[in-house]
C-alpha cells in the first residue's frame, strides 16, 4: 500500500469539492479539515484495511445525532 495518498471529497456543508492529503504511515485516523469555501470543520475517519489492502474514508460534519 502507499504511503501518501491525495482523495477528492465533498464538504458535507456547502458541497464544494477539496482535496485532502491522507498519510498513511500512522495507522487509522481521526481528524478535522476545514473547508476552504465555507469554513466549517470536515470530520474525517480513515481505517487501513490491511488483510484486503483498502483505505475507507468516512466523511462527514460531525453535527449529526445519532439516536
Amino acid at each position: 500500500m502507499r504511503e501518501l495518498y491525495s482523495q477528492r471529497i465533498e464538504c458535507p456543508h456547502c458541497g464544494h469539492h477539496i482535496h485532502v492529503s491522507l498519510d498513511t504511515t500512522c495507522g487509522d485516523q481521526d481528524f478535522y479539515e476545514d473547508c476552504a469555501t465555507c469554513c466549517n470543520p470536515i470530520h474525517l475517519n480513515m481505517h487501513i484495511d490491511d488483510l484486503r489492502n483498502k483505505l475507507e474514508l468516512h466523511v462527514d460534519s460531525d453535527d449529526e445525532q445519532i439516536f
